[in-house]
Parts: C-alpha cells; sequence; structure tokens
C-alpha cells in the first residue's frame, strides 16, 4: 500500500502551560542502557504502526527507542515528549540515521496540554509512558487532549504493567541487578541496580536505579542514585477513566502477543476508540 505524501514538517516547539517533573532528564544519556534497552512490546507496535496509515503520533517518544523501529520499516512517525535532554538523544540518533530522518517528526510538549493542529489514525502512548501522569486529573487531561488528535475511526494503544499483588502485599521489591552495558561515551561500563516500594494510599510506585560505572579492571569509579514515581493502574480502573474522557475499549490484552487480559497477566494492552458523539 503506497503510503500518503507527508505534511509539512512541524516545527519543534515546546507547549508546557506548567511546570513538570521531567523525570529522565538526568538519566537521558543512561536511558538507552536502563530502563530503555525493554524490547518486549516492539513487535507488537510496530505491526499496529503499519496496519493504520501513517504518520503515527507516539506520546513519550523519549530517545526515539520504538519511533526508530518504526520508521525503519516504512512508518512516518510524529513524537511528543516533554523531556528536552531525552529528544536531544533522539535528535543525535537521527543525525546518525539520515534515511529515517525524513519520516521521524519531534514535538517538544506536554501530553496534557499539546495541539498539534492535525489528526491521526493511530496514537500510542507506550512502555509506562502514562503512569507519569499522577493525578486522575493529569489522566484526563492527557486523554481529552489526545482524542481531539484521533481521526474518526481512529484509535489510541496504551500499556504499562499489572500491578503484581503479591509485590503489594510485600511492599517493596528486592535490590538486584539489571544489567550492565557499554558506559556512554566509551570507557569501562556501567551496571544498573534497581528496587521499588509500593505505596498504596497514593497508588504510586517509587523505582530507585542506581547507575555505577566500573573501570576496566571492574573497579567502581562513580555512581548516580536516581529516583522516579509512577502511578500504577489497576486493570479494572481503566474501562470507567477511558470512558469518562470519551472512549470505548476495543481490546484489552494481557500480553504484546495478544493474549486475553486476565488475573494472571504481567502486562495490560488497551486499544480504545473515541465515541463517535460525545
Amino acid at each position: 500500500m503506497a503510503l500518503p505524501a507527508r505534511a509539512k514538517p512541524i516545527p519543534l516547539t515546546i507547549q508546557q502551560t506548567e511546570a513538570v517533573v521531567r523525570q529522565y532528564d538526568p538519566i537521558a544519556d543512561l536511558y538507552d542502557g536502563y530502563p530503555g534497552d525493554y524490547l518486549e512490546d516492539v513487535l507488537f507496535y510496530v505491526e499496529e504502526a503499519r496496519a493504520s496509515r501513517t504518520p503515527v503520533l507516539e506520546i513519550g517518544v523519549g530517545t526515539g527507542r520504538l519511533a526508530l523501529c518504526m520508521a525503519a520499516v516504512g512508518v512516518d512517525v510524529v513524537g511528543i515528549d516533554n523531556s528536552l535532554p531525552m529528544l536531544d538523544c533522539l535528535a543525535r540518533k537521527r543525525t546518525a540515521l539520515p534515511e529515517l530522518a525524513p519520516r521521524l517528526q519531534v514535538i517538544a510538549a506536554d501530553m496534557r496540554s499539546f495541539a498539534l493542529r492535525r489528526r491521526f489514525e493511530l496514537a500510542i502512548i507506550p512502555f509506562r509512558a502514562f503512569l507519569y501522569l499522577l493525578t486522575t486529573s493529569d489522566q484526563c487531561r492527557a486523554l481529552r487532549t489526545i482524542r481531539q488528535h484521533i481521526e474518526p475511526g481512529g484509535c489510541l494503544i496504551m500499556s504499562f504493567f499489572v500491578p503484581p499483588r503479591e509485590v503489594l502485599d510485600k511492599g517493596h521489591t528486592p535490590r538486584q541487578e539489571m544489567v550492565r552495558f557499554p558506559a556512554p561515551g566509551g570507557g569501562g561500563e556501567v551496571i544498573a541496580y534497581d528496587w521499588a516500594e509500593f505505596v498504596p494510599a497514593r497508588q504510586q510506585i517509587v523505582s530507585h536505579i542506581t547507575y555505577e560505572w566500573r573501570d576496566d579492571r571492574d573497579r567502581a569509579t562513580r555512581s548516580l542514585d536516581h529516583t522516579m514515581v509512577a502511578r500504577y493502574i489497576f486493570p479494572a480502573q481503566v474501562p470507567p477513566l477511558l470512558e469518562s474522557c470519551g472512549y470505548r475499549v476495543v481490546h484489552a490484552y494481557g500480553s504484546f502477543a495478544r493474549e486475553p487480559l486476565t488475573d494472571r497477566s504481567r502486562e495490560q494492552i488497551w486499544i480504545a476508540e473515541p465515541h463517535r458523539k460525545r
């Protein structure tokens, strides 16, 4: 199927009506090593993007983990993110991959309040980006803003983890080594350690990541401690939230292999379309 003609490039703009905590700013150069080494959702989103008319709107484009994969298979992507350091990383990648650059447009914007003056057949919020909206009010603001950017007959896909009951009961996860990756800029490697605590009263997960630099002799040379806060969502809460913002659920999956969402699922993937009349 022939791709539609590309729209004129959207200029890089900042559309933020209020200060927000951009939690990935301090670790943008480390993100691709961890947690941006996540791969489970790539094939799913690439398949969905190829089945839609492009361009695809990706909310929380970050360093281009998904956007570059979609561009590589011929999908045009318009990506937004509120972290300028993350977008700087993406800009460097785009420069290094000139064959993909025409397919990727990037805008610095807040998912709660952006205005692109165009609509998309498919909008996606992958890899837990929606969970960094810490209140129901902000979640609704974002969903309503995104809805204004979806064409009639189009849809929104968002995905995030299912809060694990066994961990909620314990209140925390153990600290463990997650991954080792080459240090940015060369010279040795970085080890990422992670542990998390759950705060049921606020329905929040507080992730504690320590990055430890090691030299060629495996000696620690420095470290960085970083904390991020997200608001976890139970599957039963999602349909009422979407309905209140003008959507109806079309599909709910419990894995990126499109298995049904059940009590044993670890992931929740929601496909919703705007109501025709609202």
